[in-house]
């Protein structure tokens, strides 16, 4: 009998910080596109993710094993060892990444966009979706309709406010990951991915004009 693999996952693991090799190794579209179905759709196999984005499993296989590399991505812990396909999920404390500091710099430039501008599709990808799912299958979208979030808010800050609004909004959404650590998808739609994208940033061309 294959017996399964356990690991009780730290509280507050914390997340990769991105260095240079890592960032180039994440610098390829199918490795942002598998990244992200793994961030939004939990554990896969290679063969699962292949299907998923239109690859072969050979080129899902190879990518998931750079990833690793970099730690970017690890087993299941939930899943058995030594099975027929290996299982995959992304690492349990997240990725955090310098975008800014790696855009300044020429050396690194073209990585960070490639990264950036990946993610960022990818968000718009799954709000589009969302938009079209709630609105030609409202029946189904109804009961998580007036859960969604739709808002858009512009305030005059300093940049001191703004820093302490963005770190007070990471402290809630970190409260709820840890209130949901260790959930489990209940495989209805009482327990599903619920994504929060949340972007602040300055209008600099909007102020200060006469």
């Amino acid at each position: 009998m294959m017996k399964r693999r356990r690991r009780t996952e730290p509280a507050g693991t914390p997340p990769i910080d991105v260095d240079v090799p890592t960032l180039r190794a994440m610098a390829h579209p199918t490795r942002i596109r598998i990244l992200t179905e793994l961030a939004s759709r939990g554990p896969a196999t290679a063969t699962g993710l292949a299907r998923l984005l239109g690859e072969s499993s050979g080129s899902t296989s190879y990518h998931l094993r750079q990833l690793s590399r970099f730690g970017l991505v690890e087993d299941d812990p939930e899943r058995p060892a030594g099975g027929r396909e290996r299982w995959w999920r992304n690492h349990s404390g997240g990725i955090r990444m310098s975008g800014f500091a790696y855009l300044r710099n020429p050396h690194t430039r073209e990585a960070a966009n490639l990264v950036i501008t990946e993610l960022e599709r990818a968000r718009a990808e799954r709000r589009r979706a969302w938009a079209e799912y709630s609105g030609t299958r409202f029946e189904e979208a109804a009961p998580w309709v007036d859960s969604a979030v739709e808002s858009s808010y512009v305030h005059l800050l300093t940049r001191e406010e703004a820093a302490e609004m963005g770190r007070e909004l990471e402290g809630v959404l970190e409260r709820w990951k840890e209130a949901v650590r260790g959930r489990k998808p209940t495989g209805d739609t009482e327990v599903v991915p619920v994504e929060t994208q949340v972007y602040s940033f300055p209008n600099l061309d909007a102020g200060g004009g006469g």
